[in-house]
């Protein structure tokens, strides 16, 4: 009887529900006190993300800023993988821009991820632009589907239209825009090297 009972055991023991751990990017509203430390760093705009959820053991958390330029995807800017943690409880995660003194029009370009803060110059001769926040509420995280954050939209002309998103999608005026920086999350499987 005792036999039956550990064969039991041990069939329950392999038949382990899959986990139903999901990864959720909802925005981060600033208060008063945090807006007022944050104009003291020289951080022109910047949007802030509150990232909650587990990575699987086969999952990879990728951050990139995407250069459009007249509609078309050009490069990849300040791209991050291999996500070294796996936890996320309201985790900050962040993209904002400063303009640079130097005459060469560079935008510094400053994505705060997980697990510290990488920056990037990025040269253009926009002479307008605007910065907006690419969700308005909780986005659950999908596999192989970007999350499309913060995006800022650069002209020349007399002209600018600003792109939107609600929940994270590549917004539809990206397809007009002269230059065009877009702040991506991306949920994919861990490429082991």
């Amino acid at each position: 009887m005792f036999i039956v009972l550990l064969t039991g055991c041990a069939g329950v023991e392999k038949e382990k529900p899959l986990s139903s751990a999901k990864m959720t990017i909802e925005p981060y509203n600033t208060s008063e006190k945090e807006k007022l430390l944050i104009s003291k760093t020289g951080v022109d705009q910047i949007e802030f993300f509150k990232l909650d959820g587990n990575l699987q053991e086969d999952d990879d958390l990728q951050f990139a800023v995407e250069v459009y330029e007249k509609g078309k995807l050009k490069k990849e800017l300040l791209t991050t993988s291999d996500e070294p943690n796996t936890k996320f409880e309201d985790s900050i995660i962040s993209f904002g821009i400063s303009n640079s003194n130097d005459e060469d029009s560079s935008l510094k370009l400053i994505a705060g991820i997980p697990f510290g803060v990488a920056t990037t110059n990025y040269t253009n001769n926009m002479t307008s632009f605007s910065f907006n926040k690419l969700i308005g509420e909780k986005v659950t995280l999908e596999k192989n589907k970007p999350v499309y954050l913060v995006g800022w939209v650069g002209t020349t002309k007399n002209e600018l239209r600003s792109v939107e998103s609600e929940n994270g999608e590549l917004p539809v005026g990206i397809k007009e825009a002269e230059n065009a920086l877009i702040y991506r999350v991306l949920l994919t499987n861990n490429v082991k090297k």
